[in-house]
């Protein structure tokens, strides 16, 4: 496979598959709330649950890529993604939202554990990063303009819609990427499919310090990011006024942010190094959490306070998303979708636990948000510093 401006975006579609599924409907949660005639937190919930059953399911089709291939596992990932869309978009209450919600996440879950994985079958280390941080820029218009057209979506015609559109851009997928992408795993180096071996490979990675280090630092900055994403509609239009066409715009600077930090990762990856460049978005990610743990002990912060403070701390994901896989796949030897699928659990395991986690303390003000992310990019940067940074790396990338 090639780095061709056309895998890129088609990878990138790939990529932004959950985003998408996430974001798009964010301006609808008080809406659905109002529609099904339950409380908001139930609402938020069911991010919570699209997180749990992406992150638990990971774990299996991670070790069914490893034997059967990254194509054929991709392909029947789009068409769940496809089904489920579907049923989100013809519900009329709260249980078969919580259905549809459930199958999209089998399908997103088959088809972001193979994007790193077939990425890293064709590339070394470092052109893994290059190639992930320009999937990723591409990836990142999927949450820059999802909520946009989710709150276009819901004020043009009814919130059901915004699942229709989720349905298409699922069958986009699937025809781009069937007619586009090659089998990236030759039969040479699949493996036997065994779950008890699977289970071992696992316990195995667990066990390794570079692995680890490399997946939870990752982790707890996703989580951080996901109590955002969870968060942020009810801060942004219930707590500070913002109108729900407008709080697209404004969840979109997060995005810009992902998108200023990955350029600059894919401009000097090469010159600097991976090590340093996780090292640097670290920092950012650490004076970020101080300022929002300064925040959170503010009554009534002001809003573009916040506002800022978040791009910073959302941004880092454009430097380290790529760097600390990176990290972690250069520790693993040939078990490239079972990394994956560990890393992928684990950031969304935690995202699910910070999202139920800041539905729960829902208290009507910004505080809960802020506290939890405070605490999970602290966490991430101590991961990182002092693990994975000092962890000797293998002679094959000196970088890493």
């Amino acid at each position: 496979m090639k780095l061709t401006l056309s895998t890129i975006l088609i990878l990138g579609i790939l990529s932004g598959l959950t985003p998408l599924a996430i974001d798009a409907y964010l301006p609808a949660i008080p809406t659905i709330a109002k529609n099904f005639e339950t409380d908001i937190g139930l609402i938020q919930l069911t991010l919570s649950l699209y997180l749990i059953i992406f992150a638990a399911f990971q774990i299996i089709f991670g070790p069914i890529s490893d034997a059967y291939g990254r194509k054929k596992v991709v392909s029947a990932g789009l068409i769940l993604f496809f089904l489920g869309s579907l049923v989100c978009a013809f519900s009329q209450n709260y249980e078969w939202l919580l259905t549809g919600r459930a199958i999209q996440a089998f399908g997103g879950a088959a088809v972001t554990v193979c994007v790193s994985a077939l990425v890293r079958d064709a590339f070394s280390a470092e052109d893994f990063v290059k190639a992930m941080s320009y999937i990723m820029l591409v990836m990142s218009v999927a949450p820059l303009i999802a909520p946009i057209l989710g709150g276009v979506i819901l004020i043009t015609f009814d919130w059901h819609y915004i699942f229709i559109f989720l349905a298409l851009i699922a069958c986009i997928a699937l025809v781009l990427f069937g007619k586009n992408i090659p089998e990236t795993l030759t039969e040479e180096k699949r493996k036997s499919l065994s779950f008890k071996r699977s289970l071992i490979t696992y316990w195995e990675l667990l066990n390794n310090p570079g692995v680890f280090s490399h997946i939870m630092a990752g982790a707890l900055l996703f989580s951080g990011m996901m109590c955002f994403i969870t968060a942020s509609s009810y801060v942004y239009i219930e707590l500070y006024g913002i109108d729900e066409g407008n709080y697209g715009f404004l969840y979109a600077l997060n995005i810009i942010g992902i998108m200023f930090f990955t350029t600059l990762n894919s401009q000097f990856i090469s010159k600097t190094g991976i090590r340093k460049m996780a090292s640097y978005g670290m920092i950012v990610l650490l004076t970020a959490s101080i300022a929002l743990a300064i925040i959170a002990f503010i009554e009534n912060p002001p809003l573009i306070l916040i506002i800022v403070t978040c791009i910073f701390y959302i941004g880092t994901l454009g430097v380290l998303g790529g760097t600390l896989v990176a990290g972690a796949l250069n520790h693993a030897g040939n078990n490239n979708g079972s990394v994956t699928a560990l890393a992928g659990t684990a950031r969304f395991a935690a995202g699910a636990l910070s999202g139920t986690l800041v539905s729960l303390f829902h208290n009507g003000t910004v505080t809960p948000m802020i506290s939890i992310m405070a605490t999970a990019g602290i966490l991430s940067f101590l991961c990182f510093w002092f693990i994975a940074r000092n962890i000797d790396t293998p002679k094959t990338n000196n970088d890493l």
